[in-house]
């Protein structure tokens, strides 16, 4: 619906619509723009700004807001320019690259966004 400034925070927030009318503030991906829309779930598609379960994620993609426990929300690459690489999938696992090029295993169904965090 709209980007907005947070005082509180290094990245802008993005007021998001839902198709039920509930709205929400999510972290705003880079190159989001108002009236973009973006998906969340097992089917979204594989595009900049959507959550989905990191085991539907492509090796190679860069996310951000990455869950560190399934349900517990994002916890890893949260603040403006942040980015996380996806570099390897292991049975149930997933092994990702931070910024600081610390390797990082979290389970597969984690969810993350797709993209890296805006405003940087």
């Amino acid at each position: 619906e709209r980007l907005e400034y947070d005082p509180n925070r290094s990245a802008n927030i993005a007021l998001v619509l839902y198709k039920d009318g509930e709205r929400r503030y999510i972290l705003a991906p880079k190159g989001l723009k108002a009236g973009d829309q973006i998906q969340s779930g097992v089917d979204a598609a594989i595009k900049a700004g959507n959550t989905l379960p990191m085991r539907n994620i492509p090796v190679g993609s860069t996310v951000h807001n990455v869950e560190m426990k399934p349900g517990k929300g994002g916890q890893i690459a949260r603040s403006a320019g942040a980015y996380v690489q996806i570099v390897a999938r292991e049975g149930s696992y997933v092994t990702l690259r931070l910024r600081s090029g610390e390797m990082r295993k979290v389970e597969s169904d984690c969810r993350a966004t797709l993209g890296e965090v805006g405003n940087a």
